[in-house]
């Protein structure tokens, strides 16, 4: 499967620009297109004894809600005419917040990229920022892109492999991309503890049964191996390796661990230096 139907979260920050062009040049290869989504927010209604401030208030709204939308419709129609001309753009306006929009969208569409974490750098840590929420709760894959350029597609791509079932899910998803990569890792990582030699022998093993799946499919990977804390190890491994983009599953463990405990998944949607591929 193509990536034919491509939600891009049209939020106002600076991976926008970013967000849209990898959403065109994506459909572009698949002969596909893309949905722009426009999140308003939850709009409150004015209580009925407001008297004359009530329709000043709503008609300040809706003005408001028009210009938001005018100026992300622009946005994606400039950035799709000139990174992919001829690829069909729709714009949507859905009268929610971006995480539940981007979730409901998103399930009729192939992938979404939403905005990055790091700019809902204000959301409680028990509530999930639109990026987790969307993941886990679309039943699609997100791409992640926190820069300010697009990742090359064609590039070199490594995967963050533990033989879960998250792990699989991601990058059974993320085939269309690994079909024209350059390259291709699969990245394993041991905790340095009792027993990890045990264990990293059982990664060793899942990482070649999947370096053999993918060799089915036409894709040579290559398998690396490192000792450490994933936490901090991954994200040092594929600047090492000078990856392009990351595919991951996502919480592989409780959310709720990992929210409290922080983890793997956290991590790597807040950072700022990678675009991830990532599935639940």
């Amino acid at each position: 499967m193509d990536f034919r139907t491509i939600l891009v979260d049209l939020s106002e920050d600076a991976a926008r620009s970013a967000r849209i062009e990898t959403a065109a040049r994506l459909a572009a290869k698949s002969h596909g297109s893309v949905i722009g989504l426009t999140a308003t927010g939850t709009q409150l209604e004015p209580f009925r004894g407001a008297g004359e401030g009530a329709g000043q208030y709503a008609a300040s709204a809706a003005s408001h809600v028009r210009n938001l939308a005018d100026d992300h419709r622009q946005a994606l129609d400039t950035l799709v005419r000139q990174v992919a001309p001829g690829i069909p753009a729709r714009h949507v306006v859905v009268t929610a917040e971006s995480g539940w929009a981007l979730a409901n969208e998103g399930r009729f569409a192939d992938l979404i990229l939403p905005a990055p974490p790091s700019a809902q750098a204000d959301v409680p840590g028990l509530l999930a920022a639109v990026a987790e929420y969307a993941m886990l709760n679309a039943g699609r894959p997100i791409l992640l892109v926190p820069g300010d350029s697009a990742p090359p597609i064609g590039g070199h791509v490594a995967i963050a492999w533990n033989g879960g079932r998250e792990a699989a899910r991601a990058v059974a998803d993320a085939l269309p991309w690994l079909a024209h990569a350059s390259a291709v890792s699969v990245v394993i990582v041991s905790a340095g503890k009792s027993g990890a030699e045990v264990e990293k022998e059982a990664f060793l093993a899942s990482a070649d049964r999947l370096a053999a799946w993918l060799h089915d499919h036409g894709i040579h990977a290559n398998v690396l191996a490192r000792e450490g804390d994933p936490d901090r190890v991954l994200p040092g491994l594929a600047s090492e390796i000078q990856a392009d983009l990351l595919v991951a599953g996502g919480y592989g463990r409780s959310r709720l661990r990992e929210l409290v405990l922080g983890g793997t998944t956290r991590l790597l949607l807040r950072q700022s230096g990678l675009p991830v591929f990532m599935s639940h």
